[in-house]
């Protein structure tokens, strides 16, 4: 049986090093001496260092929702689901370019869901997108849930141009625009 809670570390210790270091420029024996682990103990939990990042989205997209949570009641529905998507891109932006070209490689070969949305963050945007609707922030009435989907892929997509220009692209800015015309948000919350 795992045990999760050194499973758990070596992943955390791992995302601190490609945070410090870069994806590229971290080895498993990095890794293991971060840990102060024998590699038989990191194959023991993980298979790859690749596995390590084939998770990412699970953990971060967790703690945005933890996070969001908690502005849930906020006025400014449309800040709100900015929020969602900026927190994503920052997060990101710690990790840079070789981290999610490496997750995109992988998930290219094999589909190991890394790109499917999140429950979790799913439903508060959603929540999200229909106060927003029922307030005017968002004109576009279309099914919360189809404007939620049609954002998050547009959203990879602008991750995969962030990656392919290695970093040399406003992604925030970009998505912004893109956000505000999928939503029809009204004008008074455009930038």
């Amino acid at each position: 049986m795992l045990n999760k809670s050194t499973r758990d570390f070596i992943i955390e210790t791992a995302n601190k090093l490609f945070i410090e270091k870069g994806y590229n420029n971290v080895t498993v024996v990095d890794i293991c001496t971060a840990c102060d682990i024998s590699k038989t103990t990191f194959y023991y939990h993980l298979k790859s260092k690749e596995d390590i990042i084939l998770q990412f989205y699970d953990s971060l997209t967790q703690n945005i929702s933890e996070r969001l949570s908690s502005i849930i009641a906020m006025d400014n529905h449309w800040e709100q689901l900015v929020m969602c998507f900026e927190s994503l891109v920052e997060e990101d932006s710690k990790y840079g370019t070789d981290f999610f070209s490496q997750m995109l490689i992988s998930n290219l070969k094999e589909d190991y869901g890394s790109y499917d949305l999140r429950d979790n963050l799913t439903n508060i945007a959603v929540t999200i997108i229909k106060k927003g609707q029922k307030s005017g922030q968002i004109r576009n009435k279309n099914k919360a849930e189809d404007l939620y989907k049609a954002a998050a892929h547009m959203f990879f997509g602008y991750e995969v141009t962030w990656c392919i220009k290695k970093g040399n692209f406003d992604w925030k800015k970009e998505l912004r625009r893109s956000l505000e015309n999928i939503f029809d948000t009204a004008p008074e919350y455009r930038i």
